[in-house]
């Protein structure tokens, strides 16, 4: 019955007008932002630790609750995306998209940070849309019929979805051959994962992005997705982190996987209306600082 009403709603989503659908979202997340006190809190709690008094109450709950909109506008627009043709690229500005030609072009693969920031969904389509072969890391969804939609809209939009329980040799055989996988490390992580700091915190984030890129000699980007007030994107791509090598393999795995969370939290300040604060970044503390440990 669910997989029923969804395909139906998929529908009436696809006829909408592109602005309509934004202006949808956006009512939807000022609905949730009221209607999901938990996770509001996790929001504004989130935004104490990494801001404390450099910004006032009110300036915090615009934030949490634009988190909120673009998390449903986005929602929408990955529904839509699959017959939206052409016209996302009016709606998208591709920002220092050199960069990514430029690691490109080394030949050895490209692995693209992406964090949950404005339309990460995006991001792949991009890669396809100037023909990159473009994979994504992610996890299976349940229910059943969820997955299979998940990835029948990224087929469409010409990105492979890679399983996360088994994706280093699917990884490192699409790095050999000179194409890009996108993996999202910006979330909490129990398995394989190292401390790190974010935003002056304590973070734990899976170190396999670094582990990859020491195997394999690939080229490192961040790219990430931002909503602008009129509720267009833009897609901002770094420049190369290049990988740290010494003799000494646990601290360059923690090295590199500290310099990725750097370029993430720079994206995350200059965009902090975009990035996903209702998830519970800091869940090895409580989203309580250590005692002793510096504020942001």
């Amino acid at each position: 019955m669910t997989d029923v009403f969804m395909r139906f709603f998929v529908r009436a989503v696809r006829r909408m007008k592109l602005s309509h659908l934004r202006a949808f979202g956006k009512c939807l997340g000022t609905i949730g932002y009221h209607a999901a006190r938990k996770r509001r809190n996790i929001a504004l709690s989130n935004l104490d630790l990494a801001y404390g008094d450099t910004l006032s109450k009110r300036e915090k709950r615009e934030i949490a609750r634009a988190c909120f909109q673009n998390l449903m506008m986005t929602f929408l627009e990955f529904l839509y995306s699959p017959v939206a043709g052409e016209c996302f690229t009016d709606y998208v500005d591709l920002v220092k998209g050199e960069n990514f030609h430029e690691a490109n072009r080394r030949g050895k693969g490209v692995l693209v940070i992406v964090p949950h920031m404005g339309n990460w969904e995006l991001i792949g389509r991009f890669f396809a849309w100037v023909g990159v072969k473009a994979h994504a890391v992610s996890r299976k969804q349940d229910p059943p019929w969820l997955g299979r939609l998940i990835a029948e809209i990224r087929a469409a939009n010409g990105i492979l979805e890679i399983d996360k329980r088994n994706a280093l040799r699917p990884v490192l055989s699409a790095l050999k051959r000179g194409e890009t996988v996108n993996l999202l490390i910006d979330q909490h992580a129990r398995k394989d994962s190292i401390p790190t700091r974010f935003f002056g915190h304590t973070a734990m984030t899976v170190a396999s992005a670094a582990l990859i890129a020491l195997r394999t000699g690939c080229s490192v980007v961040t790219a990430a997705s931002y909503r602008k007030p009129d509720g267009n994107l833009g897609v901002e791509v770094s420049p190369i982190i290049e990988t740290i090598r010494s003799d000494e393999y646990e601290k360059d795995i923690q090295a590199n996987t500290q310099r990725y969370v750097d370029e993430i939290e720079k994206f995350v300040r200059r965009f902090p209306h975009s990035w996903m604060w209702m998830h519970q970044r800091w869940r090895l503390n409580n989203n309580k600082p250590e005692p002793g440990e510096p504020g942001p």
